[in-house]
C-alpha cells in the first residue's frame, strides 16, 4: 500500500468513526471491520498515519489498546504545540471539567520547573487552558481547557463568585423564594387591612392544594429573571431547607417538595401585624381577641413574645434559673 492510499485509507478510517460518539473508545477488531478487506497490518498503518496527523489517541484499558479520534479542530491546535506542550495539554484534557492539580500534573509529566512553567505559560497565552481555583482547596492550583465550564465541585455552584461565596445573592434569593411562599400562604398579609376581612380566620382550608411547589418557585424565578446565573431545582429546595430551618416555611404534609409560609415568620418579618388594630375587629372579634390576649402567657417558643417590662428585673425568671429549680 502505497502512501496515496494509505492517506485516502486513512481518511476513509476517520470518517467512519467519526459517525460514533467523540468519546468512543474503538477496540483493534471493530476498526478491522470499519474498513473492508483490511488486513492487521494494513491498519497499523492506517493508525500511525491518523497519530501523525494528530486526528487519534491511543489509550489503555486494562491491557487492551483502543482508539479514539481527535476532532478536526482539536488536531488543528495540537500541531502547533511542542512536544511539552501537547503532553501537558493532553493530561489537562483528560482531567476534564474537575481540572488538574499543578502538583498531580507535574508528577505526570516529570518535567523540571522551568521547562512546566514555559509550557503553562504557552497554552494559556494561545488560550488552550486556564487557570481556575478550587472552592474547597481556593490555594491550589487547577488547570483545565479554556473551553470547558468548571463543574459545581470546582466552582461551589451557583452560591459561590469568584470562589467565594455570595451571602448578599442568597439572601437575596430567600427573600424572594420566602415572599412568594408567604404569599402563597397568606394571601391578605401582604396587602392593606380591610375590615371586611377576618384577620383570625385569613388562612387557607386544610385541604388547600395552591400551595407552593419547588417546581413553581423554580419557574417563577427563571421567568421574572430574578437570578443572572441559572438555578436548578436543587438549588431552590437548598434555599427552602434554610428557610425551614430558620423557622420561616415549613413543608406542607402529605404532598413532595410543597411549602408553606409560618405566620410567625410573617410576623417576624413586620407583616400581618395590621390585623391587630382593634378599629377592624366587630364587637364579637374584640372580645375573642381580648381574652386571648388575656390568657396570653410568655413562652419561650413564641419568638415575637417579650417579658413585660413592667416586671421588676429582680421578679424575672430566667430560663437557667427555672432549669436549676
Amino acid at each position: 500500500m502505497d502512501a496515496a492510499a494509505i492517506l485516502e485509507q486513512a481518511d476513509k478510517l476517520y470518517e467512519r468513526m467519526s459517525e460514533a460518539p467523540e468519546s468512543k473508545l474503538f477496540n483493534q477488531d471493530e476498526l478491522l471491520a470499519l474498513v473492508e478487506g483490511s488486513t492487521l497490518s494494513d491498519m497499523m498503518k492506517l493508525t500511525q498515519d491518523l497519530l501523525n496527523r494528530k486526528l487519534m489517541n491511543l489509550s489503555m484499558v486494562g491491557e487492551e489498546v483502543r482508539f479514539q479520534i481527535v476532532s478536526v479542530r482539536e488536531s488543528e491546535k495540537l500541531q502547533t504545540m511542542s512536544k511539552e506542550e501537547e503532553m501537558i495539554y493532553q493530561h489537562i484534557s483528560a482531567s476534564g471539567r474537575e481540572g488538574i492539580w499543578l502538583r498531580i500534573l507535574k508528577s505526570k509529566v516529570n518535567l523540571h520547573d522551568i521547562s512546566m512553567n514555559r509550557c503553562l505559560k504557552s497554552l494559556e497565552n494561545q488560550r488552550f487552558i486556564k487557570l481556575i481555583r478550587l472552592v474547597k482547596y481556593p490555594t491550589r492550583k487547577i488547570y483545565m481547557l479554556y473551553n470547558y465550564l468548571p463543574s459545581e465541585e470546582v466552582t461551589g455552584g451557583p452560591w459561590y463568585t469568584d470562589s467565594e461565596l455570595d451571602t448578599e445573592f442568597i439572601e437575596n434569593i430567600m427573600t424572594v423564594v420566602w415572599r412568594y411562599i408567604s404569599q402563597k400562604t397568606y394571601p391578605a398579609a401582604f396587602s392593606d387591612a380591610q375590615s371586611n376581612k377576618n384577620p383570625l380566620q385569613c388562612v387557607h382550608p386544610a385541604n388547600h392544594n395552591g400551595y407552593a411547589t419547588l417546581s413553581l418557585i423554580t419557574d417563577f424565578i427563571s421567568e421574572r429573571k430574578i437570578s443572572l446565573v441559572e438555578l436548578s431545582e436543587n438549588d431552590i429546595r437548598s434555599v427552602c431547607m434554610a428557610l425551614i430551618y430558620d423557622d420561616k416555611i415549613e413543608e406542607v404534609k402529605g404532598a413532595v417538595d410543597t411549602y408553606k409560609a409560618t405566620w410567625q415568620g410573617v410576623l417576624d418579618s413586620g407583616f400581618g401585624r395590621q390585623y391587630k388594630n382593634e378599629n377592624l375587629l366587630d364587637e364579637n372579634q374584640k372580645i375573642l381577641t381580648a381574652k386571648i390576649e388575656a390568657e396570653r402567657q410568655f413562652s419561650i417558643f413564641d419568638y415575637s413574645s417579650v417579658i413585660n417590662e413592667d416586671v421588676p428585673p429582680l421578679d424575672v425568671v430566667y430560663m437557667d434559673a427555672w432549669v436549676r429549680d
